[in-house]
């Protein structure tokens, strides 16, 4: 039987403690937590999603009720990311493919040996900053594959299940991480409110887009944060979503609780928009999509779960 340590109040204990604990503390303790990104909790509530002037895909305005949920303050980062390859001997779709696509003067072309630890041009990215970009160049797979051993590292249950590096199922009960529905992304971009506005002032004070970029991706959390607590939740990279995409999926969703997209497609959701983008495409309601293996210098994720 092995008793329990409270590290709040380690002072409050009789004598040393032993060496190996005092090694397992200093070195493990610390590399668990730095793993774990940090979570804002949303209260759920009843919002309008969608905009009657959008893109056709964003009609019709429905009502959807949400459950509360965490989602990370930032989009994950490359040495997020890192920690998870070398702890797990991961290989992204980029490695395991034929590279990944980078943006130059004739715009986006693929270009093989690109993976994550690129630039969206293609460069290694080096420097004392390196680790604090959002992670690009990654799949839906490889985010799918990142959450599932985030959850392992906190003991939770991951949320998907793969075969052969194919995804099978989604368990939604899981009390793992996992990406955020497109719901829950639109109802953080607008505050965790119904009708909520998240940001007041200019669009270049929270975010990095075309106008202000310069055609490359910024450190996480180097603009103000929105009304809520997040970080570049638009703009900077495109934040790959847990749903399938489906354009009328909307006219099949009203009033929904949770919903978690169509149960078949071809294609995953996309929001938020990008370094690359206008800010058109950073309204909160934009949507896109691409392939679960497309991967871009311009497209990362964050992180979300249920509370």
């Amino acid at each position: 039987m092995t008793a329990a340590i409270d590290l709040n109040n380690m002072n409050d204990m009789p004598g040393p403690l032993p060496t190996i604990i005092v090694f397992i503390i200093a070195v493990f303790l610390p590399a668990l937590l730095s793993a774990q990104p940090q979570m804002v909790l949303l209260e759920g509530g009843v919002f309008r999603m969608g905009d009657s002037t959008g893109d056709a895909d964003e009609r019709a305005v429905h009502s959807v009720r949400l459950s509360d949920f965490y989602l990370a303050r930032t989009e994950t980062t490359v040495a997020e990311f890192g920690a998870f390859v070398r702890a797990s001997g991961y290989s992204s779709d980029a490695e395991r493919g034929e590279g990944s696509y980078v943006w130059d003067s004739l715009g986006w072309h693929k270009q093989e040996g690109v993976n994550w630890r690129h630039t969206e041009t293609g460069r290694e990215r080096t420097g004392d900053d390196a680790g604090s970009f959002p992670v690009a160049h990654v799949s839906w797979n490889d985010a799918a594959h990142y959450c599932n051993w985030l959850s392992r590292e906190a003991g939770l249950k991951p949320a998907y299940e793969f075969r052969e590096d194919t995804f099978f199922r989604f368990y939604p009960d899981a009390d793992g991480y996992r990406l955020p529905t497109e719901a829950e992304w639109e109802y953080a971009a607008g505050g965790g409110k119904a009708g909520g506005k998240n940001r007041t002032g200019s669009l270049g004070a929270f975010a990095w887009y075309s106008g202000n970029a310069g055609r490359h991706a910024h450190p996480v959390a180097r603009k103000k944060p929105d009304a809520a607590g997040f970080f570049d939740l638009c703009g900077n990279v495109w934040e790959w979503c847990h749903d399938r995409y489906a354009a009328d999926y909307y006219s099949r969703s009203a009033d929904a609780r949770d919903p978690q997209g169509p149960e078949t497609g071809a294609s995953r959701c996309l929001r938020g928009g990008s370094w690359n983008n206008s800010g058109k495409h950073l309204r909160s309601s934009n949507r896109s999509n691409r392939y679960p293996d497309f991967r871009d210098g311009s497209v990362g994720f964050r992180v979300a779960r249920r509370k």
